[in-house]
């Protein structure tokens, strides 16, 4: 029998099997049948018998015919041009959906679907967005209609594959957390807004940062001084904020990628450079409402730029191409000022509204005072008072700047203490003024004297002292999504509490003596070659040369014609990072605590380092979570090796968990400040990396390997000994096998760090 018959006679026998199940269901059995007709003239006859069958399972699955029915239209409108595959993953997937988040998640899946259905056109996108609801829906299907509900509008700026990216990213953030997850899935989480708003578009301000800094100084001789700004947890899109002479620039442009996103980007820090020449002045608001602010910045804007292209004309193709609005474009107010906006850059666009025209010439009229900023706000009232005539609806909470490169104008007001003004005035502009702390490559703030965050200031609020205060965040690697999540982790950083107990080494006396002889004569560092010796270590060719010249002549001198290598000054810089988790309280058999033995070996090597003229720090930590990693200063570099360091190593405690690339990165900045032929970081730890937050083991490993990488590129040496008797599997794939120590009874760890010391000094 032909392959075409087979396929006809399993799609009839289908058909009947699924016209029997429905049986006195009339309505649903008349679906079926116009979806199975509509689908049989695209030519599905080899696909039909599987459809049968995912419609089946969907009406067994008891989900509702609402549900049932959805999938049916879908069928019923389904474009030939795509695979018959896609309409059945999704038959099965709104099945496993519903049975795990029930079938009111079920019918929003297929309604958003039938939207989105077109964005999803790519290879595999599809796939991975089912995959990833079905998982969250087994997971916590509590939260499988938040994303859901979100799906369109991640797919406004990205693809399926970083929607799925997403959220395993946030089923990995939440644990098994509800809570959690319900807030990350709402984006009432600051972060997790952050990652749904970079989606595709990645970091595009920290691809393009030096670009812009150089660009702005070519045309406005400014240095300009860059952050990032935060993602707000709204439809609203970011706009560029200048504040404190600080440029703000959102982390991407949403709608905007590849050339598009750098030409948004290089039109944005043009036009703030033309404020931050131009704008000279602050406006009071007084009791200005927000419609008459927004106009009177509007004008404002106008205004710089008109100075700006006297200048510079050829400016005018970077930010014309921006101004899209039509005089077709919607009679509100937000509509109207986008097309006066147009009209006040582009002398051939052409709009009938007798207010637009108004606009333009009054703007022209005041070109002889276009240096004053009084004009703005005096051509801002007359417009302002006109549109509110035209009673024209104006809400301030969704208002936005457009176009894109301009700022929100939060620069241009000076709001005072504001107890008195509407609170729609101050809503307009208190979107912009969270500037978040950015480290460059090098892991170093980019400006030491920026005032401090205001998340971190609310942060520290909430810690004891004796976690210390949050002083800075760093990214985190997120293997799966194979994406650094940005300012993830939160340092909270004090200095060791001093202990009563006395720190007890005197057992130490015979190690010290062996290390400190070990040491005496090696050095790190360029070394000294002296010419022209009495003796040394070979022929110095030279010298040999003019002493056989001179002979000849008959000149006789005493021979120096050998060269000796010398020792140069000594430069190594040692940061020992100690493991303070709860497990480094457990004993071996003696008793004796991994933090102990921790302890010892720091106090050996420290006293040794010292005893060699070369310079050591120790620090500790351990994690409650990413927003309290707990980092102790116990010694530092300018510190001696005295009574209050030891007394420090004495008061350590063992405590919570071990994440450890946010250490990494930490003790990275410490070590790139110092002066130093050859930097080291040495890791004491006594188990993987791990936290209340994170129950995907191997997340924390790879970002762990990341930092590692990343300071080693850096130049710095990263060595980590893995102390008892556990194998540490992942501790080669973090450090790297010739980086990653294995001590497995504790007792020697003392003399395998000294050890390691020595080898580094040859």
């Amino acid at each position: 029998m032909a392959v075409a018959q087979i396929s006809s006679l399993d799609s009839f026998r289908s058909g009947r099997r699924l016209a029997a199940l429905l049986r006195g269901h009339d309505d649903v059995a008349a679906a079926v049948q116009t979806a199975r007709t509509a689908l049989q003239r695209t030519g599905w006859f080899d696909h039909l018998a599987v459809w049968d069958e995912a419609v089946h399972a969907l009406f067994e699955a008891n989900l509702g015919q609402a549900v049932v029915q959805g999938f049916l239209r879908l069928s019923e409108q389904w474009p030939a041009q795509r695979s018959a595959d896609d309409l059945i993953a999704i038959g099965r997937a709104v099945r496993d959906i519903g049975c795990g988040a029930g079938s009111r998640v079920a019918h929003a899946l297929l309604t958003e679907l039938s939207k989105v259905l077109p964005r999803l056109a790519g290879a595999g996108e599809l796939t991975a967005v089912l995959a990833a609801l079905d998982e969250l829906a087994a997971t916590g299907p509590e939260s499988a209609g938040l994303a859901i509900g979100r799906l369109g509008q991640f797919l406004t700026h990205a693809g399926g594959e970083e929607f799925a990216a997403w959220v395993s990213a946030g089923l990995r953030a939440s644990g098994s957390r509800a809570s959690r997850r319900r807030a990350y899935f709402a984006l009432d989480d600051q972060l997790s807004a952050q990652l749904f708003a970079a989606g595709r578009s990645g970091d595009d301000f920290a691809r393009l940062e030096k670009r812009l800094a150089a660009t702005t100084i070519a045309l406005w001789n400014r240095k300009p001084r860059f952050r990032k700004l935060a993602v707000a947890p709204t439809p609203v899109p970011r706009r560029t904020s200048l504040a404190a002479g600080l440029v703000g620039l959102p982390q991407t442009f949403p709608g905007f990628e590849g050339e598009a996103a750098d030409a948004v980007y290089l039109a944005a820090v043009s036009h703030a450079g033309a404020h931050l020449v131009h704008s000279t002045v602050r406006f009071p608001v007084r009791r200005l409402k927000a419609l008459q602010i927004a106009l009177v910045s509007l004008i404002e804007d106008a205004r710089v730029e008109a100075l700006a292209l006297y200048q510079m004309p050829g400016l005018r193709r970077l930010w014309l191409p921006f101004h899209s609005a039509t005089p077709a474009g919607q009679a509100t107010a937000a509509g109207l000022m986008m097309r006066l906006a147009r009209a006040l850059i582009d002398p051939d666009y052409q709009d009938p509204d007798a207010w637009v025209t108004k606009g333009r010439t009054l703007f022209a009229a005041a070109a002889g005072r276009w240096t004053d900023p009084a004009i703005s706000r005096e051509i801002g009232g007359l417009l302002g008072n006109d549109i509110g005539q035209m009673r024209l609806q104006f809400n301030a909470k969704s208002y936005v700047v457009e176009p894109a490169y301009r700022d929100d104008n939060l620069a241009l007001w000076d709001f005072g203490d504001q107890r008195d003004s509407p609170a729609e005035t101050i809503e307009l502009a208190v979107d912009s003024v969270r500037i978040e702390r950015r480290d460059d490559a090098g892991g170093q703030p980019a400006d030491d004297n920026a005032r401090p965050d205001e998340t971190l200031r609310a942060k520290a609020s909430a810690v004891t002292l004796l976690d210390g205060f949050p002083v800075a965040t760093y990214p985190e690697w997120d293997y799966a999504a194979r994406t650094e999540r940005p300012d993830w982790t939160t340092i909270l950083e004090a200095d060791a509490a001093v202990s009563a107990q006395p720190f007890d080494s005197s057992t130490d006396a015979d190690a010290m003596r062996w290390i400190t002889e070990l040491t005496r004569d090696a050095s790190i560092g360029r070394r000294i070659r002296h010419k022209g010796q009495r003796d040394g270590d070979a022929l110095d060719i030279d010298a040999a040369i003019a002493l056989t010249i001179e002979r000849r002549t008959g000149n006789i001198s005493e021979p120096r014609v050998y060269q000796r290598d010398a020792p140069g000054p000594r430069d190594l810089a040692i940061l020992l990072l100690l493991d303070l988790s709860q497990s480094t309280a457990d004993r071996d058999r003696r008793g004796r605590t991994v933090l102990d033995v921790e302890r010892k070996a720091a106090a050996i090597m420290a006293a040794a380092v010292e005893a060699a003229n070369d310079a050591i720090a120790v620090h500790g930590f351990s994690s409650d979570g990413r927003e309290r990693v707990r980092y102790l200063r116990i010694k530092g570099f300018a510190e001696p090796m005295d009574a209050v360091v030891r007394s420090r190593l004495a008061g350590l405690g063992s405590s919570h968990s071990t994440r450890l690339g946010a250490a990494l990165r930490h003790a990275g900045g410490y070590l790139a400040e110092r002066r130093a032929f050859r930097k080291v970081l040495l890791v004491l730890t006594d188990g993987e990396p791990s936290d209340v937050d994170v129950p995907d083991r191997q997340y924390l490993v790879e970002d762990a390997r990341r930092a590692a990488q990343q300071l080693r590129r850096r130049g710095t040496d990263i060595f980590a000994f893995g102390i008892g008797e556990q194998r540490f599997p992942q501790l080669d794939r973090i450090f790297g096998e010739r980086y990653a120590l294995r001590v497995p009874r504790i007792e020697v760890l003392p003399q395998r760090v000294m050890q390691l010391y020595a080898e580094l000094k040859k």
